[in-house]
């Protein structure tokens, strides 16, 4: 039977539909395998002095054999360009200003506000007062990047996506990396500075100093003691402060709400040699930061011919650095510190705003012209007003213009001081080299093999003058105009606060205030993190007298929650008092938090709740005074100042003050029971039972390709799995649906085959990488994986062309 000829022309076409889809998908294999970092062979490669070695382990983890030192930075370039170049792109557009270039008009609000600090103009800077080994380091590693991306077959697969060609990479790229860290780990516009002036300012005194305690109970310095914080009540009744909820919703806004966050900043701790199986001491690590595809850090080693040592740990994708791990003589970790290395300028201005007051009198701002590029539209200019001490950030609740001082925009905020780690032998050599170092302020917890340990800040400390005298506090805005204040450089090694080889043989950081007296002095007073979480490590410290690495990694993984017991006896007692009639989600709820398992379990109902009740009563106290300030004043930021504000809302649901009752209810028993009420009703707003709301569900990873969002297609095959978590915020393991453990190290300098290191995701951020995820089900379950890279998978060789 003939076939019509309809019928011929649609099976035609189909068939040459299927023929061009085969074609595309083809295409697009080759285009993905293309750019996927070759790993056997031989490569030559321009610029190279002599041939390099790299092995790799099965998880992706190189081992690079260099003759020289430029050499492994220029592999270390190569590398990192072929694994992780993406990656390296944001982070130096993050803080140049030039996302928009990428990603069009939807980072614009962005790159213009960012713009403000120049930090282009600053990397420039930087790279220019570079030392010559510093600079032929940088020099090799960036041609190293731009080599190893130049022998990719096609670009990395997100800018097909992006429809874009890379830029090749500039030595000031680095230094933007570094800024990029900045911004994450600091404050850009001292916005606790600003605000605690809001306060001061707004707040009667008494109220001020209630809510703005030093510290108390959950303190666990290292030198020093523990804050003692005598409750007190101020005399204003509460409810005269407060701002309704419906008030920012009135004003066109969304009222801000007390929530628990991750502090971003990291735990660390060491013991002495004493205190070890070996003479070494040894130190452990866990930075917390954001967590994303692919994960911030790039494991590596590398040997030097002649250098006697080998340098293992993680890099950060942009820099030729070793940021933590171990050389062998030592090892060493950071935190982020949590110091005081801002100070914000209320200027005086002429009508005009054109001129500020200096102790040389009136002076013109510079103004910069800043040209934003914007993908598929018209290019923007951003004016940058700056004076002398540094850039105008805006103004303050009165209306005056400020300027701000910070660290990140000296020359001496930015160099590559942090290299030198690697040639250190001892505790006194790492305390030399921090003290120099160009980076965002750390603590830095260092061991070495001869058993000595040691905490100092690695970063610049700024040297300030006249802020005693004047009887004026760093932490607040402050008129520079007289010359009586401001900065005079930066301490020199000499002068830098440490601790080294304390009695007990033990010293622990975690974001929280480690120093007291003049230690503290020197290293600010600043936005330090509630105290729980470094306490607990402490505990952990001094629960044993002798250590392995798994008992460093138990301490690393050690979800207990201490903070929050006696927040669940509190609602445990409020749940069992209650006597009105019979409520069956109360008493329901009352079953959960009796067992709570004491712990942040993913499996416990209870945890939830407790936390939940929690940060209802801070909201509907103290809260209420935040959400006021935040609508008198549109420099205010909550979230800035409310790091203490257990102690004064644990006083007041504790004592319950007849004159601070809340606005709004009856008496303290109609707020608590209000409290629980509120607690149930945010547990099952999704109309799911009681039964299911347990913490994992809403501790849920959510570790995505920055991609993926714009292409939900390929969210499945780009972002990692979605699975409840053990771990919480005032506890050691540190862990949220896209926050925590960016990596987790335990090692003693030359002991590394028996060291620990767990990372999220893995090495490549190419999604058809045989090792993309490799090593990510060990820091989701923590199991205990190498420090050291394991045995070679994969053996490939550059040679000089």
């Amino acid at each position: 039977m003939a076939v019509s000829r309809p019928i011929r022309w649609i099976f035609r076409t189909l068939l040459l539909l299927l023929v061009l889809a085969a074609g595309g998908i083809a295409w697009l294999w080759w285009q993905l395998n293309g750019s996927l970092a070759p790993l056997e062979g031989s490569h030559p490669m321009p610029g190279l002095n002599a041939g390099v070695r790299i092995e790799r382990d099965a998880q992706g983890i190189p081992t690079i054999y260099a003759q020289n030192r430029p050499d492994s930075a220029y592999a270390l370039g190569v590398l990192h360009a072929q694994e992780r170049f993406f990656q390296m792109d944001l982070l130096r557009r993050n803080s140049a200003g030039e996302l928009s270039e990428l990603v069009g008009e939807a980072a614009l609000s962005y790159d213009q506000s960012i713009r403000v600090h120049q930090f282009r103009k600053r990397g420039e800077r930087a790279v220019a007062a570079l030392k010559r080994p510093e600079l032929l380091r940088l020099n090799a590693y960036t041609a190293g990047v731009n080599a190893g991306l130049a022998a990719l077959d096609s670009p990395p697969f997100e800018y097909r996506l992006l429809q874009i060609q890379p830029r090749e990479w500039q030595p000031a790229d680095s230094m933007l990396a570094l800024y990029s860290m900045y911004l994450d780990l600091q404050p850009q516009w001292n916005e606790r500075e600003r605000s605690l002036a809001v306060m001061e300012d707004l707040l009667p005194t008494d109220w001020f100093a209630f809510l703005t305690p030093a510290g108390g109970e959950w303190d666990s310095p290292v030198h020093g003691e523990a804050y003692q914080w005598a409750p007190f009540f101020p005399e204003q009744p509460l409810a005269e402060l407060q701002a309704p909820q419906e008030l920012a919703s009135m004003a066109g806004q969304t009222p801000w709400q007390y929530r628990d966050t991750v502090e971003l900043g990291s735990n660390n701790w060491s013991v002495s040699g004493e205190l070890t199986g070996y003479e070494a001491g040894m130190v452990a690590d866990d930075m917390h930061l954001g967590l994303s595809v692919p994960n911030i850090w790039y494991r590596a080693s590398w040997t030097v011919a002649g250098a006697n040592r080998r340098i293992t740990g993680a890099t950060l994708p942009g820099a030729p650095a070793m940021v933590v791990g171990s050389n062998e003589h030592i090892a060493w970790g950071f935190t982020n510190s949590n110091g005081d290395f801002h100070d914000t300028i209320v200027l005086q201005t002429n009508a005009e705003e054109s001129e500020y007051l200096t102790p040389d009198g009136w002076q013109p701002f510079t103004v910069d012209n800043e040209v934003v590029q914007v993908k598929g539209g018209e290019s923007v200019t951003v004016a940058v007003k700056s004076t002398r001490w540094g850039p105008v950030i805006g103004t303050d609740h009165f209306g005056n213009m400020l300027a701000m001082r910070w660290v990140a925009h000296d020359p001496e905020g930015a160099n590559l001081d942090l290299t030198k780690m690697e040639t250190a032998d001892t505790v006194y050599d790492a305390l030399t080299v921090a003290a120099t170092s160009g980076v965002p302020g750390q603590n830095l917890n260092v061991v070495d093999v001869r058993g000595n340990q040691a905490w100092t800040i690695m970063g610049r400390l700024p040297r300030r003058f006249g802020f005693t005298e004047a009887g004026i506090s760093p932490t607040e805005p402050a008129d520079w105009s007289s010359g009586e204040l401001g900065w005079n450089g930066y301490l020199s090694p000499s002068e830098f606060p440490h601790i080294v080889n304390p009695e007990d043989g033990r010293i622990w950081t975690a974001n929280a205030r480690i120093v007291s007296d003049e230690l503290l002095d020197l290293v600010g007073r600043s936005d330090y993190a509630l105290g729980a979480r470094q306490q607990q490590i402490e505990k952990g410290l001094f629960a044993r007298e002798q250590f392995t690495e798994q008992d460093f990694l138990d301490i690393a993984l050690d979800d207990r929650a201490f903070f929050l017991q006696r927040w669940q006896r509190l609602l445990l007692a409020v749940l069992e008092n209650d006597d009105s009639p019979g409520s069956a989600e109360r008493s329901e709820l009352a079953a959960y938090v009796a067992q709570w398992e004491g712990r942040a379990s993913k499996t416990s109902v209870g945890y939830l709740a407790v936390k939940r009740f929690r940060e209802r009563a801070i909201d509907h106290t103290v809260g209420a005074i935040y959400r006021q300030l935040d609508s008198a004043s549109n420099v205010f930021w909550p979230e800035r100042v409310d790091n203490f504000l257990e102690y004064p809302v644990w006083a007041l649901v504790t004592q319950q003050p007849e004159h601070h009752l809340p606005l709004g209810y009856d008496d303290w028993d109609d707020f608590m029971l209000s409290m629980v009420d509120e607690t149930l009703a945010i547990m099952t707003a999704d109309g799911e039972p009681l039964a299911d709301q347990t913490w994992g569900k809403a501790n849920t990873l959510s570790i995505r390709h920055p991609l993926s969002g714009a292409v939900p297609l390929l969210s499945r095959w780009l972002d990692m799995p979605e699975e409840p978590m053990d771990g919480d915020t005032y506890m050691p393991r540190v862990q949220r649906t896209s926050n925590g453990a960016s990596e987790r190290m335990v090692v003693a300098p030359g002991q590394e085959e028996n060291g620990i290191f767990h990372m999220p995701v893995g090495q490549s951020g190419h999604p058809m990488s045989p090792y993309y995820d490799r090593g990510h089900r060990d820091w989701v379950e923590g199991r205990p994986s190498r420090f050291m890279p394991g045995p070679t998978q994969w053996r490939m060789t550059l040679e000089p062309m």
